[in-house]
C-alpha cells in the first residue's frame, strides 16, 4: 500500500471527516440531576393524589406542590448537559482501564511478595508500641487499693442505713420511746431483720438502763460497738487444705452474680500464689459453660468442662480428677443456679457434695452460698433454704456497691450462723476480697471526707 492509498483511508477515517464534529457529545446524567427529577416527579404526583383525595379543600396545596414538581422536572431536563466529547471519552476509558492493569499487577505482585517473604510475628513490644503510639487514649485511673474501694462501694449504705441512724440518734436531745420506737423501723427498713434487730434494742435498753445513759450520742456509740461484735462472732478466714486439693462448692440462685464471682475467687487465689482450676458444673443453663470459660480465660485458669445437658455429678468427678494432675492447689466448681424452694434441684447438689467428698480429702473444704445484697430480706430466706439442704460453711454476699440499706449482711449471719467469708463491692475482677469486719465496719461509720488510707480510719474499738 502506497503512500496516497494511506492518506485516502485516513481521510476517509471518522476521526478525519469533519461531519464527525457535528454529532452531538454525549449527554451525562449525573446522580443530582436525576435526584432532581425524582423529587420533581414525585410533587407533581402527590399534587396530583391531593387533588383527588381532598378535593377543591386543599386545591391550593395541590396546585402549589405540582407546580413544585413541574418546576424541578424541567430544571432536571433543560438545564444544560454536562459534555464530554468523544475522543476525550474514548481516551479517558482508555487511560482508565490502563491504569486499573497497572493496580492489579501491582497488588498481585504484593501479594507474591508477602507469600514469599512471610511477615514476622509481632513482639511484645512492637504490641505495647502499637497501643501507645496509636490513637489518642485517656489516661488509665489509677489503680485503688482494697479499703480505698471498700470505702467507695459502701458509699450508699453510709449515707443511707448508717446516715439515717446517725441523723436520728444524733439529732435527738434525749433518749426516750420515741426515739427507741424510730431507731427500730430504721433498722427493718434497712433490712437488719426481726431477730437481730430485737436483740439491739434489748442490748440498749439495758445498756441504758444499767448505766443510766442519757446521752444520745452513746446510743450511736453502742449500736457501732454490738454491730461490731455480731460480725466477729461468726468471722473466719477462708479454708485452703495444707495437704492436697482444696475444693470449694460455689451454689446460689440465677442473677446472683455466682459466676462472675467465681471469675474473681480465681483471680483473687491466682494473685495470693495459688494454681486454681474451675468446673464448669452448670450443665443445665444455657451458654453457662462458654461464660465460665470466657471468665476463665480473663483469669488466665483452666476450666474443666462438658456438655451442656451433661450430668454435673460426672463433671465434679472429672474436673477432681483432672485438678489433681495439674497439681492445683483450688478447685472451684461452679453449679446450675437453683431456686432455693425446689427440691429435687437441691438434691442435686447433695449428690454434688457426696461426690467432692468421696474423692477428695476432706473436700467440699468451703460450701459458699453467693447472695446479692440488693435483694434483701430474699437473701436471707435464700440462706435458710440452702442452709437446711447444705451444710453451709460461709456466704459470699455480692453488690454491696449497689445498696443503701446493708442491713442484711447483718440478719443472714445471725440466720445461719455462717460466716460471711467474701464481699463484693464492684464489678472489676478486684472488686471482691475476704471479709474484715474491722474494715468493714471502718468504711461503713467512716465520715464522708477525703479518707482514703487505712491509718485515716478510727477503729471500732
Amino acid at each position: 500500500m502506497n503512500q496516497s492509498q494511506k492518506q485516502q483511508i485516513s481521510d476517509s477515517s471518522p476521526e478525519a471527516d469533519p461531519s464527525s464534529n457535528n454529532k452531538k457529545p454525549a449527554k451525562v446524567w449525573d446522580e443530582s440531576r436525576l435526584i432532581v427529577l425524582l423529587i420533581g416527579l414525585s410533587l407533581l404526583a402527590e399534587g396530583a393524589l391531593i387533588h383527588y383525595q381532598a378535593g377543591d379543600s386543599q386545591f391550593l396545596v395541590a396546585v402549589v406542590t405540582g407546580i413544585a414538581g413541574l418546576l424541578m422536572t424541567f430544571m432536571a431536563y433543560f438545564l444544560p448537559f454536562e459534555q464530554e466529547p468523544e475522543d476525550e471519552q474514548e481516551s479517558g476509558d482508555k487511560q482508565e482501564l490502563e491504569n486499573k492493569q497497572k493496580s492489579v499487577e501491582s497488588k498481585t505482585e504484593e501479594i507474591t511478595q508477602k507469600i514469599a517473604e512471610p511477615e514476622s510475628p509481632a513482639t511484645e513490644k512492637s504490641l505495647v508500641k502499637e497501643l501507645v503510639t496509636g490513637a489518642e487514649k485517656p489516661e488509665a485511673e489509677p489503680e485503688l487499693s482494697w479499703i480505698e474501694r471498700l470505702n467507695k462501694g459502701l458509699t450508699k449504705t453510709r449515707t443511707g442505713f448508717i446516715g439515717k441512724l446517725k441523723k436520728l440518734v444524733l439529732g435527738s436531745t434525749k433518749i426516750d420511746s420515741d426515739l427507741l420506737e424510730e431507731l427500730e423501723e430504721a433498722l427493718y427498713e434497712a433490712d437488719v431483720g426481726v431477730k437481730t434487730t430485737e436483740e439491739l434494742l434489748a442490748y440498749l435498753h439495758e445498756k441504758v438502763e444499767k448505766e443510766n445513759i442519757t446521752d444520745p450520742n452513746q446510743i450511736y456509740t453502742l449500736l457501732k460497738e454490738n454491730l461490731k461484735d455480731r460480725l466477729n462472732k461468726y468471722a473466719a478466714p477462708p479454708t485452703l487444705s495444707k495437704d492436697g486439693l482444696t475444693v470449694y462448692l460455689i451454689i446460689g440462685v440465677n442473677g446472683v452474680g455466682k459466676t462472675t464471682t467465681i471469675a474473681k475467687l480465681a483471680n483473687y487465689f491466682t494473685k495470693e500464689g495459688k494454681k486454681v482450676v474451675l468446673a464448669a458444673g452448670d450443665t443445665f443453663r444455657a451458654a453457662a459453660i462458654d461464660q465460665i470459660c470466657i471468665w476463665g480465660e480473663r483469669a488466665k485458669v483452666d476450666v474443666i468442662h462438658g456438655n451442656e445437658g451433661g450430668d454435673p455429678g460426672a463433671l465434679v468427678f472429672d474436673a477432681i480428677h483432672a485438678a489433681k494432675k495439674r497439681n492445683a492447689d483450688l478447685l472451684i466448681i461452679d453449679t446450675a443456679g437453683r431456686m432455693h424452694v425446689k427440691a429435687n434441684l437441691m438434691s442435686e447438689l447433695k449428690k454434688i457434695q457426696k461426690i467432692a467428698e468421696k474423692e477428695s480429702c476432706g473436700g467440699p473444704h468451703e460450701i459458699l452460698l453467693v447472695l446479692d445484697a440488693t435483694t434483701g430480706q430474699n437473701a436471707v430466706q435464700q440462706a435458710k433454704q440452702f442452709n437446711e439442704a447444705l451444710p453451709l460453711t460461709g456466704l459470699v454476699v455480692t453488690k454491696l456497691d449497689g445498696t443503701a440499706k446493708g442491713g442484711v449482711l447483718f440478719a443472714v449471719e445471725e440466720q445461719i450462723s455462717a460466716p460471711v467469708k467474701f464481699i463484693g463491692v464492684g464489678e472489676k475482677m478486684n472488686d471482691l476480697m475476704p471479709f474484715e469486719p474491722t474494715e468493714y465496719l471502718q468504711a461503713l461509720f467512716a465520715d464522708d471526707t477525703d479518707k482514703k488510707k487505712e491509718s485515716d480510719y478510727n477503729v471500732v474499738k
